[in-house]
């Protein structure tokens, strides 16, 4: 970790408040201790698209075409992947990372069955947004794709590479269009009039308009989960929830789920994390 990455004030994301959601020591040992879950099949998969769906758009419009974007994918993988010792790891078989790679081709072709990059001109790709709520709660998020009307009106855009979600588990996604939407408004960058999220697993689309009553509804939302965290880190309870999911979870070496030691919180860690929130003088 460099200097500046040690330094920089700790923002809550759309990915981390999720977390803290499904699992508050999941969120601890990730977001508070550092450690990082490995690199595995789907999550590199999805790298790799979101990568060659950002590069696209570097060409003219006449060549975002398929053959274009399968001669991406192939250096893309090559720039990111081939000389990855962790990455190599995980496929002992060479018919297993064909396969993989397959996946990846087909993900592609889906993308450009459900838009035509040649009509589209991002207006941002892949950008960091900073922002602070009004009551002083450091957010950040990377953005895939913005898109701006003539009329200045501002559509987010980010591609998912799994499958729409069944309606149980719609809250999830929704919270992360929310996020987004407050991010932007608290970024003065307006309110978004759409949020989408693109599922190239089977094709389809999660569209939200963002209304300013329910920005703010969010924004207060946000603010009662960040007290929850701060409250864990005054008290250093952090409770593993178990639920289905805990099987494919990467930190479960360390919970006592499955009967294993969780470690002691590194010390600073939660002095940094604290920083998230500027409390107004």
């Amino acid at each position: 970790m460099s200097e500046s990455q040690a330094t920089r004030r700790k923002a809550l994301s759309a990915t981390s408040t999720s977390t803290w959601k499904q699992c508050q020591l999941k969120f601890r040992l990730i977001y508070l201790d550092g450690f990082r879950e490995p690199p595995n099949p789907v999550t590199t998969r999805g790298t790799l698209v979101h990568a060659v769906l950002e590069h696209i758009y570097d060409y003219q419009a006449g060549m975002r075409n398929l053959e274009t974007a399968k001669s991406l994918t192939a250096a893309q993988y090559q720039e990111m992947f081939a000389k990855d010792p962790e990455f190599q790891a995980m496929f002992t078989e060479e018919s297993a990372l064909n396969q993989w790679l397959a996946e990846v081709n087909s993900l592609v072709e889906s993308y450009f069955q459900m838009e035509n990059p040649q009509r589209l001109e991002p207006y941002a790709r892949e950008l960091l947004v900073d922002a602070e709520t009004s009551s002083g709660i450091a957010i950040r998020g990377f953005i895939d794709r913005i898109d701006k009307a003539p009329n200045g009106a501002i559509r987010i855009v980010d591609y998912k590479t799994g499958k729409s979600p069944r309606p149980q588990y719609m809250e999830d996604k929704l919270h992360q269009m929310r996020f987004y939407s407050l991010l932007m408004r608290q970024a003065g960058r307006g309110v978004p009039a759409r949020t989408q999220l693109v599922f190239l697993g089977d094709g389809k689309t999660l569209t939200f308009d963002p209304q300013p009553e329910q920005v703010d509804a969010f924004e207060h939302y946000l603010t009662q989960i960040w007290q929850q965290i701060e409250h864990a880190c005054n008290t250093g309870n952090f409770y593993p929830r178990k639920q289905p999911l805990c099987n494919w979870c990467g930190v479960k070496e360390m919970c006592p789920v499955f009967g294993n030691t969780v470690p002691d919180i590194p010390e600073g860690a939660v002095e940094q994390l604290l920083t998230i929130h500027n409390a107004p003088a």
